[in-house]
């Protein structure tokens, strides 16, 4: 196929998420050309057995990550679409869990790329070889992992290859950023719908014809993942979330994130920090009931020293005061 070819294949323009995206604009623009601002490239992944490469770069003095095709799919629509899909549902996700994208740009000797914010850390996957994960610390990601998750299941968004070398873990905060949204989907999507994710963490109706993208697919995968860190941790408490998880029939396993969070520890510190919460407001409302209380037993004492001045006699806590004396 030649590159006339790949850009009249594909001269449509495409309306999907809210976003409009002109796959004739892709296509027909120079791969190899484009903005030059960005200093310092190093390549840091290459994707063995699929289409992606990932760089780290400088702008402006500031550190992002770029992410675009390898040479081999430059020219092929079916990527270019994929790579343009990743980059519109990523630019809907706004969340502290989540990596942020940024822009679609042209760049020199890569081509189209999606441009991101910069994460500092490592995959989950590297501390789970390292064994690097304390019981506290699987907590958080797992409860983070939840929030991200449930954010993008209230944006009808399904990440579709959740795996724990698509999660980092920050090295400021040890915080969660999902990555990789390239296998994810939308109901807003006519493109690229054919069942995805990895071995191991795919959930075994994805693999059946006419298999559906929904939340049900990802709370699989996060069984799986939560299942790697329980390993770890051995943390009975994360086996049983993984096993209700990871239920083969479909029908058995939590709906949504919401219904996954009563069977698991994070609605139980979500209690606790409520109750923490109402321990405070009573120890609060005692202050200020006391603070009350010494203000007006000094106001009563200020007027009984009053009232004895001016009778020149001793109070008298029955006696009827004629204010007609004043």
């Amino acid at each position: 196929m030649n590159n006339n070819d790949s850009a009249t294949e594909t001269t449509n323009t495409r309306q999907t998420s809210g976003f409009t995206t002109n796959i004739k604009e892709i296509t027909d623009a120079d791969p190899m050309t484009g903005n030059n601002e960005y200093k310092n490239l190093k390549e840091f992944y290459v994707s063995e057995s699929g289409h992606a490469r990932l760089f780290t770069a400088t702008k402006y003095g500031k550190r992002f990550m770029l992410k675009c095709l390898k040479k081999d799919f430059l020219y092929i629509p079916v990527y270019q679409q994929a790579l343009s899909k990743e980059f519109e549902i990523g630019l809907q996700l706004e969340h502290p869990n989540i990596c942020h994208t940024i822009e679609l740009e042209q760049i020199d000797n890569l081509g189209t790329t999606i441009v991101m914010e910069y994460v500092d850390g490592d995959n989950l996957q590297t501390l789970i070889d390292r064994h690097q994960i304390t019981p506290s610390l699987a907590e958080k990601i797992v409860c983070q992992l939840m929030d991200a998750l449930e954010y993008m299941h209230n944006k009808q968004i399904i990440h579709r290859d959740l795996k724990p070398s698509n999660i980092m873990i920050t090295h400021n905060g040890q915080n969660v950023k999902l990555i990789d949204f390239g296998l994810s989907d939308s109901d807003s999507f006519y493109v690229l719908k054919t069942p995805a994710g990895t071995s191991g963490y795919i959930a075994p109706e994805q693999l059946l014809p006419g298999a559906k993208s929904e939340p049900r697919a990802d709370i699989y995968s996060l069984g799986c993942v939560i299942n790697d860190i329980a390993n770890i941790t051995n943390s009975n408490k994360l086996k049983k979330m993984a096993t209700l998880c990871t239920t083969r029939d479909i029908n058995l396993r939590p709906q949504s994130i919401n219904e996954l969070r009563n069977h698991s520890f994070c609605s139980v510190r979500s209690i606790i920090a409520i109750i923490v919460l109402a321990i405070y407001c009573l120890i609060m409302a005692g202050f200020i009931a006391s603070i009350y209380y010494n203000r007006s037993k000094q106001a009563e004492e200020e007027t009984k020293a009053m009232l004895l001045n001016k009778n020149g006699n001793k109070w008298n806590d029955n006696k009827i005061v004629d204010y007609q004396q004043w």
